[in-house]
C-alpha cells in the first residue's frame, strides 16, 4: 500500500507541472478539536493539538487545482493510565474546485486529502517492545479564500497499527481542524 501510494505521487509529481498553469503555496496552521482514537472497540478522547504545515497547488485550469501536501501534528495525550500521547505526520495529495462567489476574487471550495499517515507516539509504560506503523490518511472539507488568506475545516482521519509486546492493534485517529493560512502565488 505504501509503495503504491509512493508510486502515485511520483507519478503526479512528473505530470502535473507540466499540465498547470500556475502555483500556489499555501503554508498554514491548524487547531485539531475533538480528537479521538478508536481501538479495538475503545474509544479515547484526546487532547486538542496544533499542526502546522504547507500545500502546493497546482492550477489545473477552470478552478480546479491538484497538489500535495505536508502537516506536522502535535503529540496530545489521550490515555491517562500511561501518559500516552500521539499525533501525526501526514503526507498527501490534495484536490480542489474553486467557486468564486459573484465574481469578488472571493471563493469557496470543497478540499479532498489523500496520503500517508506516519505516526508518533510516547508513553511511560513499560512495555519491553513496541512500535507504531502508520498508513493511511485521508481528509475532507471546506474552505475559503478572500484576499490571499485562506481559513478551512476539515474533518481527517488516520490509521495506524500499534505492536506491543507481541501483539497488533489497529485503530484510526480521527479529529477536526480549522486551518488559518496564506496563499502566495508562484
Amino acid at each position: 500500500m505504501k509503495k503504491l501510494i509512493a508510486v502515485l505521487f511520483l507519478a503526479a509529481a512528473l505530470v502535473t507541472p507540466a499540465l498547470a498553469d500556475g502555483l500556489e503555496l499555501v503554508p498554514k496552521i491548524g487547531y485539531l478539536f475533538s480528537p479521538e482514537v478508536t481501538a479495538d472497540g475503545h474509544s479515547f478522547s484526546n487532547d486538542s493539538g496544533i499542526q502546522a504545515g504547507a500545500e502546493l497547488f497546482f492550477d489545473m485550469q477552470n478552478n480546479f487545482f491538484l497538489g500535495a501536501g505536508l502537516v506536522w501534528g502535535q503529540n496530545t495525550k489521550y490515555d491517562d493510565r500511561f501518559d500516552e500521547k500521539i499525533g501525526f505526520t501526514n503526507l498527501y495529495a490534495a484536490a480542489k474546485y474553486k467557486f468564486d462567489i459573484n465574481q469578488s476574487g472571493c471563493f469557496v471550495y470543497p478540499l479532498f486529502h489523500v496520503g500517508l499517515s506516519i505516526p508518533g507516539w510516547s508513553t511511560s509504560g513499560n512495555y519491553n517492545d513496541y512500535e507504531i506503523d502508520g498508513s493511511l490518511y485521508w481528509g475532507l472539507g471546506i474552505g475559503g479564500e478572500f484576499n490571499n488568506i485562506i481559513l478551512e475545516l476539515i474533518y481527517g482521519c488516520n490509521y495506524a497499527t500499534r505492536k506491543i509486546d507481541g501483539h497488533s492493534y489497529d485503530f484510526t485517529y480521527t479529529a477536526f481542524r480549522i486551518n488559518v493560512g496564506y496563499k502566495f502565488n508562484l
